[in-house]
């Protein structure tokens, strides 16, 4: 299983979301037929617009991790 981490998600050079970037980086979690999960750290309200807008422009739910919930993130394993 291929893990990506985006600790700050992508932005171009004027602040916007960078929607080809996000997809270059979660593309590595699908490469040669595998199985991946990308997870998104969101550390505030800016990031959280970004996040929006890019689940927006892809028209794909990015999904809420609960981090305290260890039953779910053994699901993903």
């Amino acid at each position: 299983m291929t893990v990506v981490v985006n600790y700050d998600m992508p932005i171009d050079p004027n602040g916007k979301p960078d929607f080809e970037t996000y997809l270059h980086r979660i593309g590595r979690t699908g490469r040669f037929g595998k199985n991946g999960i990308a997870v998104n750290f969101i550390d505030g309200q800016r990031s959280m617009n970004i996040m929006k807008k890019i689940q927006e422009h892809f028209g794909k739910k990015i999904s809420l991790l609960e981090t305290n919930d260890v039953e779910e993130l053994e699901k993903l394993s």
